[in-house]
């Protein structure tokens, strides 16, 4: 029975937690990914599920991807919602390596970055890249999110999710997840035209990021520490 749906905001370690769900889980998990380009695919629940919402429910346990909570917001608003969250400036500049590394040259934005027409201060200024969070969890309330998983709090966040559904923290699959480095692509060469990354425009990015910072800030209080 659909009992959780997991919004993974690209760049927040959300591929790592995959594999915590998994574990829990099993096969009963909807991965919903390949949608966050097309604002309306990313906030459209499909016309198949809308028909049959109540063999839905029966069929998953989980939702999980790449998508907006206005997505399922309206049809299974009854479901505890978790997301995948990182500190802004970070995911930002995430974002920024992957594409300069690894983008898409069918993809005006991405090519500009690649050929060093776009640095990560200008990507920044995109309103679903600097505040992409914010984005996600568009009519989401803090106060209402059930769950958050924290790149920067990774562990922590992870084993509080687990035990919040019953599921041992302490089991050694998990203790072994969390304990695997997070993906990073940090230490792989600048084989690239893009513009390098600079440090010292950081506090450029965060300007760009005010609501994420808000988003993020109440996340902490909320779900770290506790």
């Amino acid at each position: 029975m659909l009992s959780l749906i997991s919004i993974h905001v690209p760049k927040t370690a959300g591929t790592n937690f995959t594999e915590t769900l998994r574990l829990i889980y099993g096969k009963r998990i909807h991965f919903d990914y390949g949608t966050e380009r097309d604002l309306t695919a990313a906030r459209t629940c499909a016309p198949s599920i809308l028909a049959k919402p109540e063999k839905f429910r029966k069929k998953f346990d989980v939702i999980h991807g790449h998508f907006h909570y206005p997505k399922y917001a309206e049809v299974f608003g009854d479901v505890p919602v978790l997301a995948t969250l990182r500190h802004p400036v970070a995911r930002v500049v995430s974002q920024y390596r992957h594409v300069a590394l690894n983008g898409d040259r069918n993809n005006d934005r991405h090519r500009k970055i690649m050929d060093g027409e776009m640095d990560v201060v200008e990507f920044s200024k995109i309103r679903f890249i600097g505040n992409a969070q914010s984005e996600f969890l568009k009519d989401m309330p803090i106060e209402r999110l059930a769950h958050a998983i924290i790149q920067e709090h990774f562990a922590e966040t992870v084993e509080a999710f687990c035990e919040g559904v019953g599921f041992d923290p302490n089991h050694p699959k998990i203790q072994a997840l969390v304990a695997k480095p997070i993906n990073s692509r940090e230490d792989r060469a600048w084989d690239t035209k893009a513009i390098p990354l600079d440090p010292a425009a950081y506090p450029l990015i965060e300007e760009n990021c005010a609501d994420d910072i808000i988003l993020y800030n109440q996340a902490l209080d909320r779900f770290v520490g506790k």
